[in-house]
């Protein structure tokens, strides 16, 4: 019986869109508490001002929408800062835990949340980045739909986002997407926003076949459970998102780098038929 009404809820809570209408904030709720469980993977890389701060705003949003049991994992990746002491001293909810994997060698954060999917023990897994840009209500948006979806992506592009952006950052974020759809025919709005949430099982066999660990990995991951036939859902972020910041010429070579190579990869060592999946497509 749950799992009609916790589809029903996700539906509801889909269908009454407007996620930017707080006070139709109970149906999402209520979506989230019936998942049962789930598991939030927060990278952070020299954050020990800042993490604390959004595991315990994280806990809050899953303890307010009821949820029986969930586990927040922080992956500090290879902080110098104290950042794994400092998230030690958030405490989480009466119904969720915390764990904290700490590495010396700064791998990246496609690696750290790779890692920190990999020690989830529920069976929803949301990506949330540390770093206080994304607001964590955030999570009920991402999760709700998983009773329905296999992947959900927010979008800042999505046209329910409010996204303000300097004319540089617009034109490479276009640019990298229209990059991305011509070469890996994933034909989503944004991979990079750092909000997430997925299946376990669908996105622990994607990431058997996800390579890219640094600025793309959101983008091969995606593209492995685009060709997987996975269904995913483009949602709206909740709050105004900024990009006004400017990137490295270095970074821009490594991410259009590693866009070649998750090209080159999916052509070379395309999907396997026995790993896809007769499923949807992506919507929005």
């Amino acid at each position: 019986m749950q799992a009609p009404l916790a589809a029903a809820a996700a539906d509801a809570a889909i269908g009454g869109r407007g996620a930017h209408a707080t006070a139709g904030e109970a149906p999402w709720r209520r979506a989230v508490a019936l998942l049962g469980c789930a598991t939030v993977v927060i990278p952070a890389y020299n954050l020990a001002e800042v993490a604390p701060l959004t595991v315990r705003l994280a806990s809050a949003v899953l303890e307010q929408a009821g949820i029986p049991r969930y586990e927040i994992i922080v992956v500090d990746d290879g902080s110098s800062d104290g950042t794994h002491a400092a998230v030690l001293g958030a405490t989480p909810g009466p119904h969720g835990g915390l764990r904290v994997i700490r590495y010396e060698e700064n791998r990246g954060k496609g690696f750290a949340l790779a890692l920190g999917a990999r020690r989830s023990t529920c069976p929803y897994v949301a990506f949330l980045d540390g770093d206080g840009d994304i607001d964590p209500r955030q999570l009920l948006y991402i999760l709700a739909p998983l009773h329905l979806y296999d992947a959900v992506v927010t979008s800042k592009w999505h046209p329910q986002s409010r996204t303000s952006a300097s004319t540089l950052r617009r034109l490479l974020s276009h640019g990298y997407r229209s990059l991305a759809w011509l070469l890996t025919g994933l034909h989503l709005l944004d991979t990079q926003t750092g909000a997430k949430a997925f299946r376990r099982g669908p996105l622990l066999e994607a990431l058997r076949l996800t390579h890219a660990r640094r600025y793309s990995f959101d983008t091969e991951l995606l593209t492995v459970l685009h060709r997987m036939g996975a269904r995913i859902l483009e949602v709206p972020s909740i709050a105004p998102l900024s990009l006004h910041g400017r990137h490295r010429p270095r970074i821009i070579i490594e991410m259009l780098t590693e866009l070649l190579a998750i090209a080159y990869r999916q052509r070379v060592n395309p999907i396997p038929l026995e790993a896809r999946r007769e499923r949807g497509s992506t919507k929005r």
